[in-house]
């Protein structure tokens, strides 16, 4: 899978191990390719190749065996980037003309998403096992503090306005509102959800927190945990479950993808109810990889088709106050258009991401037996066996 994050004056575009950050500075186009891998490499070589003599390998969880960017993140001022991969490795980049790489720092279990606080002092990182872990920006050689722990696998994470609240989002359906930094205070859990939560998305006016999950459903919660309203994306018998949702302020729009879908649906809130109505859908001809919304309000789709990548689509309100989401003029000779033609043009960078293995399928819960009813059973069991015989009546004669 191929990931595609906007940025400040441009677009970061990640396939494999590689980033390609293009910069649309003064409406000149800039691309700078950086690869993960080589950055470990060169880090872990510095550490252990005057002792050992040989290069280190890397301690990848993948079933192929082959390295790959799993999660990434840019800060809410766009002055850092941070990027995870599946050798357990935690990247920090400095952003601007020319990328510095400010740490890099392993972390001990598979990442799955990460979000930066709305100070810029840490760097949050939700992993495989449930649990999260909190690293520092200003010290970027220390390492993970423990923040929190879920029992299942930790899907998505984002923090509230003035890092008031971490909210994470589980395979087993649950969704969960802490105190930060002190998240041992569970503020409530937003239980409506039949299935995973796949994604999370805040809007600051009205405060809500909107989710999606396999179960094909969007729902708006407020900040105590109450439901204000919830939306069923699928039609039919038909389940779209969400792959991600994004909620953008400057155009009021939220975009929702699916899993293994080539369908993008779009939906405005309504302030004072928060009620979503849907307004359109956009039909692709492949999956699509990813989705997000530029500083214009513009947005931007990545699909898993050679040669008609990456589309762009402007929302514009229409002369009945409706929005409309249309696709760009690929005639004009925009800075947009020219990434454009750059990415289509070069399917190589996205071969790599083609033959990935769908990640997808981890956020399926396992059929579990009931764990209960087997405690049980082998308490009676070991009881049984541990019960003492009836001791035998002995016979006395008498004379």
């Amino acid at each position: 899978m191929a990931t595609l994050v906007c940025s400040e004056d441009g677009v970061v575009c990640i396939s494999g191990t590689t980033l390609a950050v293009i910069s649309l500075r003064d409406g000149a186009l800039e691309r700078q390719d950086i690869d993960i891998e080589e950055k470990r490499l060169s880090t872990q070589n510095e550490q252990t190749q005057e002792d050992s003599g040989k290069l280190p390998k890397a301690d990848v969880t993948s079933k192929d065996g082959q390295n790959r960017i799993l999660a990434c993140k840019f800060s809410p001022s766009w002055r850092f980037f941070a990027v995870c991969d599946d050798a357990k490795r935690l990247y920090l980049f400095r952003c601007g003309e020319s990328w510095e790489l400010v740490s890099n720092r392993p972390i001990s279990r598979r990442c799955t998403r990460l979000t930066f606080t709305y100070d810029e002092k840490n760097v949050l990182v939700a992993d495989k096992w449930g649990d999260v872990f909190r690293f520092s920006v200003q010290d970027p050689k220390k390492g993970g503090q423990l923040l929190l722990g879920h029992l299942s696998m930790l899907l998505d994470i984002l923090t509230t306005k003035e890092d008031k609240f971490v909210v994470t989002a589980d395979r087993d359906n649950k969704i969960r509102i802490s105190s930060y930094p002190n998240s041992y205070n569970i503020h409530t859990y937003c239980l409506q959800h039949t299935e995973y939560v796949t994604s999370l998305t805040y809007c600051e006016d009205p405060e809500v927190i909107i989710s999606g999950s396999g179960d094909g459903s969007i729902i708006v919660w407020n900040i105590n945990g109450q439901v204000l309203s919830q939306t069923n994306c699928s039609e039919g018998d038909t389940t779209l479950p969400v792959k991600k949702i994004e909620w953008d302020r400057n155009s009021k729009l939220l975009s929702v993808i699916f899993l293994n879908s080539p369908v993008v649906q779009f939906y405005t809130l309504t302030p004072d109810s928060a009620l979503l109505h849907h307004i359109q859908d956009i039909q692709l001809t492949s999956p699509i990889w990813d989705s997000c919304f530029d500083r214009k309000g513009q947005f931007w789709l990545l699909q898993k088709q050679e040669g008609d990548t990456i589309k762009m689509y402007c929302c514009q309100k229409t002369n009945s106050g409706a929005i409309k989401v249309e696709q760009t003029d690929r005639g004009l000779p925009s800075a947009e258009n020219k990434v454009i033609d750059m990415f289509n043009k070069d399917w190589t960078f996205f071969k790599e991401a083609e033959s990935a293995p769908d990640l997808s399928v981890e956020y399926k819960k396992k059929e579990t037996p009931d764990n209960y009813s087997i405690y049980l059973q082998k308490k009676q069991d070991r009881m049984q066996q541990t019960q003492p015989t009836e001791p035998q009546t002995k016979k006395v004669k008498t004379g």
